[in-house]
């Protein structure tokens, strides 16, 4: 799936664009995970990341995504209402239990999902996964 997004003008960098969108599995917003824009080919510059909260997610740091090609990586999780013992890097405490809701083929290097940013398009962009 690729889908082109509105491109700005900037101060002679790359041509850049706020993205922003909805996320949802199976047609259920995704209450919390992580977005990625990664370049590939030609385009330039670095991965974009955005949280995805509450089913929405906005990529607008540099001043947004550069116009190009991306394979897009996207996390979903969901709170299962347990807690668990976790670690936060100082010492154990109780968080909230979550489990993935997207298939792993989504959410990481292999992932098929492909977006294209153009000059001509609007920044919006929605994704509905398949559920686990």
């Amino acid at each position: 799936m690729a889908v082109p997004l509105l491109a700005g003008c900037g101060d002679g960098g790359p041509r850049t664009v706020i993205v922003e969108g909805t996320v949802k599995c199976g047609g259920e917003t995704v209450e919390s995970g992580q977005i990625r824009f990664v370049p590939t080919g030609d385009t330039p510059g670095s991965t974009n990341v955005s949280e995805i909260v509450a089913g929405r997610y906005r990529v607008e740091a540099r001043g947004g995504v550069p116009v190009g090609k991306y394979r897009v990586e996207i996390t979903a999780e969901k709170k299962t209402g347990r807690q668990i013992i976790g670690d936060n890097g100082l010492e154990p405490a109780m968080v909230d239990e979550t489990v993935s809701l997207a298939p792993p083929e989504y959410g990481g290097p292999k992932s098929t999902l492909t977006a294209e940013i153009t000059p001509k398009s609007d920044g919006r962009l929605d994704f509905d996964l398949p559920k686990r």
